[in-house]
């Protein structure tokens, strides 16, 4: 293989279970977790700061953001740590704006690549199986009823936000998503779809490892 080990994509909506799946898997295979959703939510964080006073190419072009993933991810804006603000709502909506722009896009998927193409690595987010790395050893795609996710999502928001809102912002952001022209959310070719309503963390973590074990031994044999 050349590499330190496989790619390995989780693709799904807001609040299936992507990013506490993802970490877990990465740290049971030994491999290095990528939160691309973060990085978004970085940018976003950025250029709602910047409140439109500096056109978007030329904030990309001197834009200060950096990320350390490990067990989990860090997010720093001119060496700034706003890790803590990237899940807001608000910040949230913004990140799936700024998606739908190929700048924005094209800026962070070459660093998505160049962080994951020495393998070993678990990404996840909106378009790691279909765009970032549409050729990965192994894809996922997970889902959970719009209910239940909008349940995960308010208990982990820093926002006082009332569940209802919640739910609706989540709706919003599954049907812009979906319906952008640019890499809408999708579940990509050969991906592996898993159901994780009503399903505990540590057995969908056992169910994804199983498909990475056996492309393992598919791929040694």
């Amino acid at each position: 293989m050349g590499r330190k080990g496989f790619i390995v994509t989780i693709d799904g909506p807001s609040g299936a279970g992507k990013s506490t799946v993802a970490k877990l898997l990465a740290r049971s295979l030994g491999y290095r977790y990528i939160d691309t959703g973060a990085m978004y939510r970085g940018v976003a964080v950025a250029y709602m700061r910047n409140g439109g006073r500096t056109p978007l190419d030329r904030l990309l072009e001197d834009l200060a953001l950096t990320f350390e993933f490990d067990d989990g991810v860090r997010v720093f804006l001119h060496c700034e740590d706003i890790s803590g603000q990237i899940r807001d709502p608000e910040v949230s909506l913004t990140a799936s704006t700024l998606s739908q722009d190929g700048r924005v896009r094209n800026y962070l998927l070459k660093r998505q690549r160049e962080i994951g193409k020495e393998g070993g690595v678990v990404l996840e987010g909106r378009d790691t199986g279909s765009v970032v790395f549409p050729d990965a050893e192994v894809k996922f795609y997970i889902d959970a009823d719009l209910n239940e996710r909008a349940r995960r999502r308010h208990k982990e928001t820093t926002a006082a936000q009332e569940l209802d809102r919640v739910r609706e912002d989540m709706a919003k952001r599954d049907k812009n998503d979906s319906e952008r022209d640019l890499a809408p959310l999708t579940v990509p070719e050969g991906a592996i779809r898993v159901d994780t309503t009503g399903i505990g963390v540590d057995e969908v973590v056992a169910i994804l490892k199983s498909h990475v074990e056996k492309a393992k031994e598919k791929w040694k044999s």
